[in-house]
């Protein structure tokens, strides 16, 4: 039996200004600059959230005003850089994300 060769996974990203901006915005968290009042005024809901795991870490939950997808459905974010549940808040490589409540822990 000959098992095919996996070829290890490599993602070429072919857009600098969305590092740039999540750099900018890490940036300004790590300096207090950031105006966190304003982003969990404005991004995105994400209930019943949870990590995934990919090729990346991620979140999946049901969204409430993305610019992009229907209030109600369940989605998984693009890859997940920053995350404080203690404030709810999540930065994924497109957007800010406010936390709502996460699913509940299911078995052991």
């Amino acid at each position: 039996m000959q098992l095919a060769r996996i070829e290890r996974m490599t993602f070429v990203f072919d857009d600098p200004r969305v590092m740039r901006r999540v750099l900018r915005d890490l940036e300004h968290l790590e300096a207090g600059a950031l105006d966190i009042a304003q982003i969990l005024a404005t991004a995105p809901l994400l209930e019943d959230h949870r990590l995934v795991l990919g090729w990346c870490h991620a979140m999946k939950g049901i969204v409430t005003g993305h610019p992009l997808l229907p209030d109600g459905n369940e989605i998984v974010t693009s890859q997940l850089i920053y995350m404080n549940p203690d404030i709810g808040l999540a930065r994924t490589l497109s957007r800010w994300y406010r936390l709502g409540a996460p699913r509940p822990k299911r078995g052991h």
